[in-house]
C-alpha cells in the first residue's frame, strides 16, 4: 500500500466521478492476472477494490483491527467454482458469485468460545 502524500485526497471519489491513476508495471502486472478471467479494466478494479473492502469490513466487525487501520491478512481460503456454475467475466453485471460478507452492525459469528477449565 501506498501513503498519501499531503497533496493527494484521503477521501474516497463521489459516485460517476472518473478518478484517475498511474499504472506502473506492479499495477499493469496484478491488473493482467485479474483481467485474464475475462474482467476488462474496470471490472478488475472494482472485484480487487470490493474484495479488500470486504477483507476490511470483516476484520474490523470481528475485532481483528480497531475500525479504521489496516488489517494484516495472513491467510485466506480458496475453493474451486461449483460444477456448472457460470463463469462471471464482469463481476458487477451480474449476481455475485462471492458469499455476501456481513456489513458492520449486523450479527456476524464471534470467535471461538474459550474454554472455562473445569474443576
Amino acid at each position: 500500500m501506498s501513503t498519501a502524500k499531503p497533496t493527494q485526497k484521503t477521501t474516497p471519489p463521489k459516485p460517476g466521478s472518473r478518478p484517475s491513476i498511474r499504472v506502473d508495471a506492479t499495477l499493469s502486472d496484478d491488473l493482467a492476472v485479474i483481467m485474464s478471467t475475462g474482467a476488462d479494466f474496470a471490472g478488475a478494479v472494482r472485484a480487487a477494490v470490493g474484495q479488500l473492502a470486504d477483507i476490511y469490513r470483516t476484520a474490523w466487525a470481528h475485532g481483528t483491527a480497531p475500525e479504521g487501520e489496516t488489517p494484516l491478512l495472513i491467510a485466506y481460503q480458496l475453493a474451486p467454482r461449483p460444477t456448472g456454475a457460470p463463469a462471471v467475466t464482469r463481476p458487477y453485471d451480474a449476481k455475485s458469485d462471492r458469499p455476501a460478507v456481513p456489513r458492520v452492525g449486523r450479527r456476524i459469528p464471534g470467535p471461538y468460545p474459550v474454554r472455562q477449565p473445569t474443576t
